[in-house]
């Protein structure tokens, strides 16, 4: 530029006096100008840059500052859903009603969290926010079925619990830390565009400006200030994001993080994960507020960093829940030491304002390539191991395949139960349908039960989950559906005419032999398809949807009557509903039971209703267990009712009995 300046002044002619003289302040002057024209063109870029990077910097600022926000809300919902899961498992085992009302605590706490992070990301996530409220209320209806089982059958806490609760609790916690990485992922890229264009400054500064030209070094040195400054604030904010607030350590994001780089490339056993949870910690909350709580929470990260190696990583993932990471450990044996001597660390009392308090701890661990090849399955694992090492009091626990969904116990059922079914233990209650309106009885369902000769009536939550997660599933299914058919085939020789549901699994819908043995059962009772109804779950549906529609349509050929049983807890989509070949919705009873009390369950039940009828199938609920109820359910148009009010489930002999009363008091 300055060259082109040089050019253009010795084209032009100067300017001379009246006596031919050059004038001065001609020669001064455009040197003058050129110096102006170049400081001015220097401005220009200048400010081209520094817009350029303040623009950068700002938006680079601003998404720091929204990720760091996106995340604390993130954690606040994790730490509050972690509260809710910790809370069904004590309600689950000991209803109360302080542990009902910090649980109701807790779930606002997840939905305003939840509602925070939608209104820091912008407008343009009320579709994702409103999607994750909806899957927080399934998780509370899921929730609210288990404290109802649980109530009756406190035996199928668990199973239930990992069926049809932890998949709406695992789904909603996946997005919501998708939605925190997605927000620093942008920030991060705003961060690196800050980087290149520093970079281009640095470069394009001593060209533009010249040596020891003031105004670039000044220049120079605000940007350099700036991009410092940004770069210290993204670091902060990387800090407050991968970290508890609390304690300082590391958190859940950043031990996944962790975890990986240990894992990648590593032999078998040569990593490990611990999961520590602290055991009477909620007396201290509750007994001396968060405040004391708080500290003893500090006062244990601290003595757990004290404990490991300095490559290993300390971490609390929430609660009174840590984690740590041994990147490098020899073996197993040395894995349990260090937990010995995390557990020895603990032992001294922590004093809090003169109170002393007694912490204890349960340690579970799991080695990589033996209990796991990812981070999440080892934590699962080492989550199990934990929890056996607190139920059983040992203090720690390595993780064992035992563990894991079977006690000894209900392994020694399962095997009593291959027995039960060759001996013909197992037996049918009946609970009765009735049609609306008219009360006219339409059918009944059959119920297994297992006449154990020493511990009496066994509930199917004790067994049927353990069927169901092994071949055993498939002669108990036929074994069922035998006893039904044979006990139908005798009421219509006896002139009553009733059809039989029966409940099959989800194994049952991926046997592609289940629609023969149906066959052949129903020709050995000399009996119409008609007679026979199948109930499946929608996650039964889910588990292989090509699959199940394939089962289900022969079996629907053959005049068997499908229904979907408990709809409305699970993840059926309206798409897939249309085109199964079902007959029936059946609206699970923990929409059905509490809808007299609760309008929104009453509106969900006259949906479900709508929705049946709309796509030409009939609607059941289950679970009537009052007057008002029934009455309710008839002014909906509810085709069918089933539930405590109308009858409890009894064996065949008492339902004969009572159907022949019912059918003779209408006469």
């Amino acid at each position: 530029m300055r060259t082109h300046t040089r050019r253009s002044t010795r084209s032009r002619p100067r300017r001379r006096d009246p006596h031919g003289r050059v004038r001065a302040g001609a020669r001064l002057r455009l040197p003058a100008h050129a110096a102006t024209a170049g400081l001015v063109a220097v401005l220009a870029v200048l400010t081209v840059f520094s817009v350029t990077a303040a623009v950068t910097n700002a938006r680079a600022a601003s998404d720091a500052e929204q990720s760091a926000l996106v995340s604390e809300w993130s954690e606040q919902a994790e730490r509050s859903l972690v509260r809710q899961v910790d809370l069904v498992d004590d309600l689950a085992l000991e209803p109360d009603e302080e542990l009902r009302a910090e649980y109701d605590e807790a779930s606002a706490a997840t939905r305003a969290a939840i509602e925070e992070m939608g209104a820091v990301a912008g407008a343009d996530e009320e579709i994702a926010v409103r999607e994750w409220l909806r899957l927080h209320t399934r998780y509370e209806f899921a929730v609210e079925q288990l404290l109802s089982a649980t109530a009756t059958s406190p035996g199928i806490a668990e199973t239930y619990e990992d069926v049809y609760v932890d998949p709406h609790h695992d789904a909603l916690e996946a997005l919501i830390r998708d939605e925190a990485k997605q927000h620093w992922d942008r920030a991060n890229e705003s961060l690196a565009f800050v980087g290149d264009v520093q970079q281009v400054l640095l470069v394009a500064t001593p060209v533009v400006f010249g040596a020891g030209l003031a105004v670039v070094a000044w220049f120079a040195a605000i940007l350099t200030r700036s991009r410092r400054e940004t770069v210290a604030q993204a670091e902060a904010n990387r800090q407050q994001a991968l970290h508890d607030a609390l304690t300082g350590l590391p958190n859940r994001t950043l031990l996944r993080q962790r975890g990986e780089v240990a894992l990648a490339g590593a032999e078998s056993g040569s990593v490990a994960l611990m999961l520590i949870d602290l055991d009477r910690f909620k007396e201290v909350n509750d007994t001396l507020g968060h405040a004391y709580g708080d500290v003893v929470l500090q006062a244990v990260a601290d003595r757990l960093r004290a404990t490991v190696r300095g490559s290993d990583t300390v971490a609390r993932l929430g609660g009174d829940e840590f984690a740590i990471l041994l990147p490098r450990v020899v073996d197993e044996e040395a894995a349990r030491q260090l937990a010995g001597r995390a557990l020895v660390a603990m032992e001294a009392p922590i004093e809090v304002d003169g109170v002393s308090l007694d912490i204890d701890a349960s340690i579970g661990i799991a080695m990589a390539g033996v209990h796991g090849e990812d981070v999440e399955t080892l934590l699962q694992s080492a989550d199990i191991a934990m929890y056996s090492a607190k139920d059983r009091g040992l203090g720690v626990c390595v993780y064992d395949d035992a563990l894991n969904d079977h006690s000894p116990e209900r392994l020694g059922l399962l095997g009593q139960l291959r027995r039960a079914i060759d001996n013909g233990e197992l037996v049918l209650h009946f609970q009765p349908k009735i049609a609306l309106p008219g009360a006219q009885v339409c059918g009944v369902e059959a119920l297994v039960r297992w006449q154990h000769p020493q511990r009496g009536l066994v509930p199917p939550g004790d067994f049927i989950p353990l069927a169901e997660r092994t071949p055993l599933i498939r002669p108990l299914t036929r074994y069922v559906v035998d006893a039904a058919l044979e006990q139908c085939a005798r009421w219509r020789d006896a002139g009553r005419d009733l059809g039989v549901a029966v409940n099959i699994s989800a194994r049952n819908l991926l046997d592609e032999h289940f629609v023969d043995e149906v066959e052949e059962l129903l020709e050995h009772w000399r009996l119409p398809a008609s007679c026979l109804e199948l109930e499946v779950t929608e996650s039964a549906i889910m588990a292989d949807p090509e699959r199940a529609r394939r089962i289900l349509t022969r079996l629907a050929e053959c005049g068997v009557t499908l229904s979907v049983d408990d709809f409305g807890a699970g993840y059926t989509s309206l798409a897939q509903l249309k085109d199964l070949p079902v007959r029936q919705l059946k609206i699970d009873r923990s929409f059905v039971a509490p809808m007299a009390a609760d309008p929104s369950n009453a509106m969900i039940v006259r949906s479900v209703v709508e929705l049946g009828h709309n796509l030409g199938l009939t609607t059941v609920a289950e679970g009537v267990e009052d007057q008002a109820t029934c009455e309710s359910l008839q002014a909906m148009g509810c085709d069918v009712a089933q539930g405590y009010y109308i009858c409890r489930p009894m064996p065949a002999d008492a339902l004969e009995a009572w159907f022949d009363a019912t059918v003779g008091l209408r006469v």
